[in-house]
């Protein structure tokens, strides 16, 4: 009697239902992964590469040769495209980033999404490699080479740039401004046209940079390079017959990088194919957009359902150092907006952006003090809040009626100015506190369930407390807050996570 081998379940499967397997097993994200990134924002806001492992289409090829004939004539398991430092550092023989060369090859014509991540976790916030410098006779030698280099991300765009009308998402995020330069230098390059990109996320991870008035490197600062401007018109004359340049682009993040802000408004889609998410962070003093600039943006963006400002924005009038700028104009109508995230170093120039526009509709409202964490006098957060409380589009009425969760995070300003801000958010049900007091809470319905985030007590001292006594004195000595900010607020405080947390994904 011969012998027949056994044949696995998975093996008898036809070859389209293997081919689809394979995807979700590669693109679904990790469940573990997950819950994780729920703590931290979830990365997969900055791109699709970080929910699922880089290496899972090179695995499911190396099983056997059927399932590498699936995998190799599946194009769509080899469209996520991760590069870090680690194809720098543990590169050995052939051509450096020649998975990246595999990955295009093998994908086809199908849309690609990008992530380059050019951070390196040991980075010591330098812009220049400090090979034999000597800060003290007293002080150990400190040798620091920055393993990803402009010349690194110049390699890699030539590579992938031939591709570049099947980008569908685009990240690239660098610790020194010199890769990002280069990546803008490449990005304004003659290319054809982007008919599928429809995220652009573009991050200098490092926020410090932005608490100085100065841009740094200081002969970088001037905007040269806007990304993609090869495909702008020649003359402003030309704009309003031409297409626009990322027609189907749904979410722009500039974090760290400044562009030509009179000219951005020519990449974005027609407004009635909407860009639905816009972040702009973390820029210096010297390279923000000014305040006609910034409205010349948003205008272009007025069915956004997400806007996340944080240590950006013009100058306001109102500012000790203030540019001037016209004012008067009537404020542009965002129906969509539900979710507002405004990190400010500056109250009065937030203020002057919640100004710009009309939203009665958002439902999440974030509030932070972004400022430097080396600041010693106090930020006074009112205008900011005034802003917030009373709308100058709708003669006075609440600016956010539909509010329902409310986020604030080291906000210092008078129990008043809490408490008219309270008074003006009807339909409010949660707020989150971090970092701060809760004041003027006496403001709030006695149904707004109250979170602080992180708790102030360690985990083995974690309590809920469903009803309080009149006074306080339980959660008021508990928590270490103030006992008139806690009164009868039912508070839940949550529980602490310790995770690490990559650098610039919040």
């Amino acid at each position: 009697m011969a012998y027949k081998a056994h044949q696995a379940p998975i093996a008898q499967l036809p070859v389209e239902l293997l081919s689809y397997i394979f995807v979700l097993s590669a693109h679904t994200p990790d469940p573990r992964a997950s819950e994780e990134d729920t703590q931290q924002e979830g990365s997969d806001d900055i791109s699709p590469c970080l929910t699922s492992s880089a290496t899972t289409p090179d695995v499911l090829a190396s099983v056997n040769k059927h399932w590498r004939g699936v995998a190799l004539n599946t194009p769509q398991l080899w469209t996520r495209i991760c590069i870090t430092i680690g194809d720098v550092m543990y590169h050995k023989e052939g051509s450096m980033f020649s998975v990246v060369s595999r990955y295009l090859s093998r994908s086809g014509r199908c849309p690609l999404d990008i992530f380059v991540d050019a951070r390196d976790p040991e980075w010591d916030f330098s812009e220049t490699d400090s090979i034999g410098a000597v800060v003290s006779p007293y002080i150990d030698l400190y040798d620091y080479t920055h393993p990803f280099k402009a010349e690194h991300m110049h390699h890699v765009l030539n590579i992938l740039m031939p591709h570049v009308h099947r980008f569908r998402s685009l990240a690239i995020l660098t610790d020194r401004w010199a890769p990002m330069q280069t990546a803008l230098d490449c990005l304004s390059m003659e290319i054809p046209a982007l008919p599928l990109l429809e995220t652009l996320i573009l991050m200098r991870c490092n926020e410090f940079a932005s608490y100085h008035s100065e841009f740094s490197p200081a002969d970088r600062k001037d905007p040269t390079h806007l990304p993609f401007s090869a495909l702008l018109p020649r003359s402003d004359g030309a704009q309003a017959d031409v297409a626009p340049v990322l027609p189907r682009l749904k979410k722009l993040v500039l974090s760290g990088v400044h562009t030509q802000w009179s000219r951005l408004p020519q990449l974005l889609p027609a407004q009635d194919a909407p860009m639905d998410t816009l972040e702009l962070s973390y820029h210096c003093s010297e390279v923000r957009p000014s305040e006609r600039e910034c409205r010349a943006l948003l205008e272009r963006c007025t069915r956004l359902q997400e806007l996340k400002i944080r240590v950006s924005g013009p100058k306001s009038p109102q500012s000790p150092q203030s540019c001037s700028s016209a004012h008067g104009e009537r404020p542009l109508s965002f129906p969509h907006l539900e979710r507002i995230v405004m990190g400010y170093d500056d109250p009065y120039t937030s203020a002057t952006v919640l100004d710009m526009f009309d939203a009665p509709n958002v439902r999440h409202l974030t509030l932070e003090d972004s400022s430097s964490p080396a600041r010693e006098d106090r930020l006074d957060a009112e205008p900011l809040l005034r802003a917030c409380a009373v709308s100058s589009a709708r003669c006075g009425e609440s600016s956010f009626p539909r509010v329902e969760a409310l986020s604030l995070q080291r906000v210092d300003a008078s129990a008043e100015a809490f408490g008219m801000l309270f008074r003006a958010l009807p339909a409010l049900r949660s707020v989150s506190v971090s970092q701060m007091f809760l004041l003027g809470s006496s403001a709030l319905r006695p149904n707004v369930r109250i979170t602080f985030e992180p708790s102030v007590l360690p985990p083995s001292d974690l309590v809920h407390v469903d009803t309080i006594d009149a006074d306080g004195e339980l959660v008021a000595s508990k928590l270490a807050l103030p006992r008139e900010g806690l009164q009868g607020v039912g508070v839940k405080p949550a529980p602490v996570l310790v995770e690490s947390v990559p650098r610039m994904l919040w």
